[in-house]
């Protein structure tokens, strides 16, 4: 039980320092979204591998914002592809380019893109190239990975001036913190990532409060009064959109 309890203790640790140094980064990040969605137009969210877990995390998720967008591609889950391809795939800077090529990111739109590295091609172009189009680009990353070297032809990572906001989610290197048999155990990068995205979809929430506007909220469906609720947030054409089928 002592390795749960370091455990923790860890996690506690990388949560106090984002809260500690990120407040000013989140509400940069939840206006841009609140504008974005005031303008309506799309907030869509992406990452790799292990890095895409963060986008299922506030996709139809109960208490969060009916408004994010995954883009989800095929060769980037562990899911649905056996996860040594992945870690070729997210390197592989044409196909960062073909994501958004064939995607609808435009003009005014806002991405948020994942990778606790910051340093992988393909999330790197994705961000770039969404630039390109006008996009606001927010990146959630860690800059303890700084020293690292791009593997990107520009040398540019996600903790670019570039991009629009930048969040540090304060993983170590390597991500995990529990030293094991001479290597480490007990990543800490996904409670960063959800509470670093929950706190951002909040923040958003409030500000459709302190406008005078009601924000969708998904509720759960397994309390007796959800699926009603979400029913009456279905009655919405761009909600209905993101949730159903064609």
């Amino acid at each position: 039980m002592e390795t749960m309890n370091k455990y923790l203790e860890s996690i506690k640790k990388v949560l106090d320092e984002v809260e500690q140094n990120e407040k000013e980064n989140i509400e940069k990040a939840a206006h841009l979204i609140y504008e974005t969605a005031k303008n309506n137009k799309h907030v869509y969210i992406f990452g790799c591998t292990h890095s895409s877990i963060l986008a299922e995390e506030v996709y139809y998720r109960a208490g969060t914002l009916a408004l994010f967008e995954p883009i989800f591609v095929p060769g980037l889950s562990v899911t649905t592809t056996k996860p040594r391809l992945t870690s070729y795939i997210e390197r592989n800077e044409q196909y960062g380019k073909d994501i958004v090529e064939s995607s609808r990111i435009n003009n005014g739109d806002c991405i948020i893109v994942v990778s606790t590295s910051g340093r992988n091609a393909a999330p790197v172009t994705v961000a770039l190239e969404s630039k390109r189009r006008g996009a606001k680009v927010i990146t959630l990353i860690s800059k303890n990975y700084e020293k690292f070297d791009s593997n990107h032809s520009t040398g540019k990572k996600l903790s670019d001036e570039t991009f629009d906001v930048v969040i540090d989610n304060h993983v170590p290197v390597g991500d995990s913190v529990i030293p094991i048999n001479g290597v480490t155990m007990g990543p800490v990068s996904t409670y960063a990532g959800a509470f670093i995205l929950h706190s951002i979809s909040m923040r958003v929430a409030e500000k459709y409060l302190e406008n005078g506007e009601q924000p969708d909220i998904l509720v759960s469906s397994n309390i007796p009064e959800g699926e009603q609720m979400n029913k009456e947030l279905f009655k919405k054409k761009r909600i209905r959109e993101l949730y159903f089928l064609p």
